[in-house]
């Protein structure tokens, strides 16, 4: 159980680490104005899931740390990623990356707006805009996977330490 247990970790690794790249990635291409709020709040998510990650891994050579120390933080982290989606998938509702009328001033996709001579003017260009929204897209759909893979790992740690109480009860 500990190498399905150390393989799923290490999804949960690899998949935060896309949603940390992708999020800064779209907050890097801001023109006007900071970057949204749910881009940073995505950061942060990818971030955590990177944290839980290498804290799991930690835990299978520090005893202190496994059990409840990871299971609150792959917690922590797994209603992160799923608020951090939820939110990428309600303010990316209604969008077609190939509709650039869906698309020009969505918050997230933009890159920004501002008003020049009373009309609303926003950075991207169609590429750009298409490519920010793919981006986006795959940005939401990472954040769910990991959230699935982090109460995966949940499952695979409490499983784990199950079977290691059932080994030590052995042993007295």
């Amino acid at each position: 159980m500990q190498i399905v247990t150390a393989v799923v970790r290490a999804f949960q690794f690899l998949f935060a680490i896309v949603v940390l790249g992708l999020s800064v990635t779209l907050a890097k291409g801001q023109r006007y104005g900071t970057a949204p709020a749910a881009t940073g709040y995505a950061a942060f998510t990818g971030g955590l899931g990177i944290v839980a990650a290498l804290v799991g891994c930690a835990a299978f050579f520090v005893d202190a740390l496994n059990g409840i120390v990871t299971w609150v933080l792959d917690g922590l982290a797994s209603l992160a990623l799923l608020a951090g989606g939820i939110t990428f998938a309600i303010l990316l509702r209604g969008t077609s990356c190939s509709k650039i009328e869906t698309t020009w001033d969505n918050v997230i996709l933009s890159g920004g707006c501002t008003t020049i001579d009373n009309q609303k003017t926003c950075m991207s260009s169609p590429s750009r805009l298409k490519s920010r929204c793919t981006s986006a897209k795959a940005d939401a759909a990472f954040m769910f996977i990991d959230f699935v893979v982090c109460i995966a790992v949940i499952a695979c740690s409490f499983f784990l330490s199950r079977d290691r109480g059932a080994n030590k009860a052995g042993f007295v």
